[in-house]
């Protein structure tokens, strides 16, 4: 599944440093155990986490009754399954369903069930006389939600008048849609059947066997699945566009199934998805392990933006669907990502699936680390190595977070399942195992991971099989002990590195400790991280390269050079996932000497710890700044971008007496290049050229107020709609701000735009107004029976100065009430905790008790609230902090800075 992250973004258990962790205790391998029969076996005690196991399905036969236009449905769920011990209570999730009877059939005959609702989502079954052990089928009738708002469980949705139902039933979502044992390390095979009405198209995870008319509705039957967890069955209803977009090598015919008349938006998807399958398949050497693949578009999702339901992969109409005509480079790449990252998990994830969500980063950290590793396969263009670093940063940035969770965190709650699918578990998951590759050898990494899979094919598995598999595959390089350093503590080691030269003898030596930025709390003592280092550096005028296990908090390493080194690069491709320590003399020489014996890769990750180091106080800003000549260099638009990030760090923190000269150092930096680009696009741009628009010349453009291309934005918004996507956003959004008149016509015209990306790109330019009593007008969008507070519950985010950030606090405030009964409640990633974030982004020192108190009462105990409001209290702290210590060297940066005369 492919998330959305909360703002302020983005566990594996060992028990000792040589030997692969283990998830415990028996027979559920997790960190919670399920509750213990009483003695005899015949009425087991109400649940908690996990259902007892004196009743395991062994297959699902669902009959599902659904009419769009309704709002509910009727399903008869058959379960089969062996009874352990003779019982007179079952257990099964369920949440809000309305049950109509219910029955046990075994060898002994049929045995009425009395069902009771216990809880939030349990069903208790208590048979009228005890099951003996062995076969039965607990056949359930009964009435669920078509959600309306929620994008969880069965929902709708409704487009230009036509409606559509959809599902999302991970993490613990089935059980909205079926009576269930709604588990991860239970799989099954299921058999569907939807009733519909005639006019429509029903998709499954399987392909359709038999379709037959029943008066003005009909009933389509599924092939029986592979065997699957709950949450990755789905389906989906409604007059869609079904279009065949090939076959891959090996046979799988691939679909993909559209909102209606939007087929000729997915023909990106049509001709990329086949290629992306097959390179996936190459990877695993493992047949695709399903029947058929479709990709199916959702309209608006809350939580998360896709899924990999086997054999129905569902992506966003945002992901997929885009102008056939002029599709923007950016747009092809978030759609090949997520196709990437959805595709992977059809093996990691859905034929090898975890034992329990203490184990979900297998899934997710595995999927985002090959779906990027795909991508930067088949499309070498678009630099995917560079893509990489900047998630490895993105991942620890989030770890920089002392409160943050560990990749593989214990599951002692609902509430901690929910807040497991986060930046930790995606990004930093994904990072650990580039990193791990990147020591052990691709080819050996590969065979690891094939052999993990063949292994556990149709099963479940940990994070100790998957480590032992990688370990074994690399003979002589144990890795256990480095992964467990990883995956069961939080947080990132930084190391700093000297260089000594004495008596013909080079050495290297290490130290290590825990990243801590200033305004974080001082976490508990912990032991050295096992960590993989790779070195690159001067021998004698040509590089050199250099690896080591650095497992204690200092270690000397010898390098192979009877010559000093120059300079030292601490990190190859910036694959090592640590932070470094630089002094100012080696910051110089890799600037100055070394800069030409580094890759794109390298400069973009020595960049990045540039730029944490001058915002955390460990260098000067000067000397970091004093990279931006070089990351122009060569117009490479990735760089250029890295480069514009450390300055637009500052906008929220530069004092408001020192923001023209702000803008005058942004134009006199980059005001040339972005002028040279413009906003039109031409036919002969390259990648480099349209990244540079989308950040370069948007950043020019809005951020210092470029007079030409603020001129050149304002006149081309007059036809903004007709524009390419690229650069439409930003065209309105200058437009916007600058001319209250375009403000005000795009108030009145949202409501009514029929295009969702249009749409979204109306709401971003109302968002960002500057002016305080223009951006409290849009805030009261959010309320607007007429619009879906799913898109516009974003503006509350957006505010882009001091004053907007005061006018969306007292927003939320005053409405609170409002905006909770509006927005949606059951997603994945709780949205109404973050909204936390509108509260803490205010980096106020003045404020921050009085934020702190309202955001965790107010916030902190609804479900997984308590960590997201621990997290973005620590993120404001930090803010704080960092604006203390930046205060003088901004005033030094821009108070001598000379601003020319108009």
């Amino acid at each position: 599944m492919r998330t959305v992250l909360v703002a302020g973004c983005f566990a594996l258990g060992c028990s000792s440093p040589n030997k692969p962790p283990s998830t415990a205790p028996e027979p559920t391998l997790t960190t919670a155990a399920p509750p213990v029969d009483r003695p005899g076996g015949l009425v087991p005690p109400q649940p908690t986490l996990r259902l007892p196991r004196n009743f395991l399905p062994t297959a699902y036969d669902l009959k599902l009754d659904i009419d769009p236009s309704k709002a509910k449905f009727q399903g008869v769920a058959a379960i089969t399954g062996k009874v352990s011990e003779k019982s007179s209570v079952i257990w099964l999730h369920g949440f809000h369903l309305e049950t109509n009877g219910a029955v046990a059939k075994g060898a002994a005959g049929e045995i009425p069930l009395e069902v009771t609702p216990k809880g939030e989502d349990l069903l208790e079954l208590r048979a009228q006389q005890p099951l003996d052990a062995g076969v039965w089928t607990i056949q359930i009738a009964y009435t669920a939600e078509l959600d309306p708002v929620n994008t969880t469980g069965a929902f709708k949705q409704t487009v230009t008048g036509k409606t559509y139902v959809f599902t999302q039933l991970e993490a613990l979502f089935a059980r909205r849609v079926f009576p269930s044992f709604d588990e991860p390390n239970i799989k099954v095979p299921f058999t569907l059947a939807l009733r519909v009405p005639k006019a429509l198209v029903a998709v499954a995870n399987t392909p359709m066997t038999k379709e037959t008319a029943d008066g003005n509705m009909k009933v389509v039957e599924f092939a029986p699945t592979k065997p699957l967890p709950t949450y990755l069955v789905a389906f989906g209803i409604g007059p869609f566009e079904v279009i065949d977009a090939g076959k891959s090598k090996r046979g799988t015919p691939v679909r993909i199934v559209t909102l209606a008349g939007r087929g000729a938006d997915a023909a990106y998807a049509v001709q990329t998805t086949a290629r992306i399958l097959d390179a996936t398949e190459d990877y695993f050497g493992i047949p695709y392990p399903y029947e058929k693949l479709d990709m199916l578009t959702i309209p608006l999702t809350v939580g998360f933006s896709a899924m990999e339901n086997a054999g129905l992969i569902t992506t966003t109409e945002a992901d997929m669907l885009m102008d056939p005509k002029q599709p923007s480079q950016a747009r092809k790449l978030d759609w090949f990502g997520t196709a990437a990252h959805e595709i992977a998990h059809q093996w990691f994830g859905n034929y090898v699936t975890p034992e329990f969500w203490d184990d979900i980063w297998l899934n997710e950290g595995f999927a985002t680390w090959l779906g990027s590793k795909i991508t930067a396969k088949l499309e070498p263009a678009w630099r995917g190595d560079q893509q990489l670093v900047s998630l490895v940063h993105a991942a620890l940035d989030a770890d920089s977070i002392v409160s943050a969770r560990k990749i593989r965190q214990p599951i002692e709650s609902v509430g901690d399942i929910h807040t497991a699918f986060d930046g930790i578990t995606y990004l930093k998951g994904a990072s650990v195992l580039r990193m791990i590759e990147s020591y052990v050898g691709e080819d050996v990494f590969q065979r690891g991971i094939r052999e993990y899979m063949a292994g556990r094919a149709w099963g479940n598995a940990t994070s100790a099989d998957f480590v032992a598999s990688i370990n074994k595959a690399s003979v002589g390089k144990p890795v256990d002990a480095a992964f467990a350093s990883f995956l069961d503590r939080g947080g990132a080691p930084e190391i700093a590195m000297t260089t000594s030269c004495r008596g013909g003898k080079v050495e290297l030596q290490l130290s290590q400790r825990r990243y801590l930025p200033p305004g974080a709390p001082e976490p508990a003592a912990s032991t050295p991280w096992i960590i993989p280092v790779c070195v690159a550096y001067d021998k004698a005028g040509k590089r050199a390269e250099q690896c080591t296990m650095f497992d204690k908090q200092s270690a000397v390493v010898a390098l192979d050079t009877k010559t000093c080194p120059r300079w030292v690069m601490p990190n190859v491709d910036g694959r090592g996932y640590y932070r470094n320590v630089y002094t100012t003399q080696q910051v110089i020489a890799l600037r100055d000497e070394a800069w030409s014996k580094l890759s794109w890769v390298e400069r973009r990750a020595l960049h990045f710890d540039m730029s944490n180091a001058a915002t955390t106080g460990k260098l000067p800003l000067a000397l970091a700044l004093s990279f931006t000549p070089k990351m122009l260099a060569g117009s490479d638009g990735l760089a250029v971008s890295a480069a514009l990030e450390l300055p637009n760090g500052f906008a929220q923190i530069v004092p408001d007496d020192l923001r023209g000269k702000y803008e005058v150092w942004l134009r006199q930096q980059f005001a040339a290049a972005a002028n040279a680009i413009g906003f039109t696009p031409k036919d002969t741009d390259t990648l480099d050229v349209e990244t540079m628009r989308l950040d370069l010349v948007r950043t020019v453009a809005w951020t210092a107020r470029e007079p030409a291309l603020v001129a050149e934005a304002v006149k081309l918004a007059d036809r903004w709609r007709e524009l390419p996507e690229a650069i439409r956003g930003t065209v309105l959004q200058i437009a916007v701000e600058t001319r209250p008149e375009v403000f005000e016509k795009t108030l009145r015209e949202i409501a009514a735009e029929p295009d969702r990306q249009r749409r979204k790109e109306m709401f971003l330019a109302l968002g960002g107004v500057r002016d305080p009593a223009r951006f409290k007008t849009a805030l009261a969008l959010v309320l607007d029976a007429k619009i879906d507070v799913r898109e516009a519950t974003r503006l509350v985010f957006m505010a882009k100065t001091e004053a907007t950030r005061e006018t969306a606090k007292q927003f939320v405030r005053d409405n609170l009430a409002a905006i909770l009964a509006r927005m949606p409640t059951a997603q994945t990633t709780n949205p109404i905790a973050g909204l936390s974030y509108v509260f803490t982004a205010s980096c106020r020192a003045d404020q921050r008790d009085a934020i702190a108190d309202y955001v965790t009462k107010t916030f902190g105990s609804m479900q997984g609230g308590d960590r997201v409001v621990k997290q973005a209290i620590e993120g404001m702290d930090q803010c704080i902090a960092r604006r203390k210590l930046l205060d003088p060297e901004i005033k030094a940066w821009l108070g001598g800075l000379r601003v020319p005369k108009k």
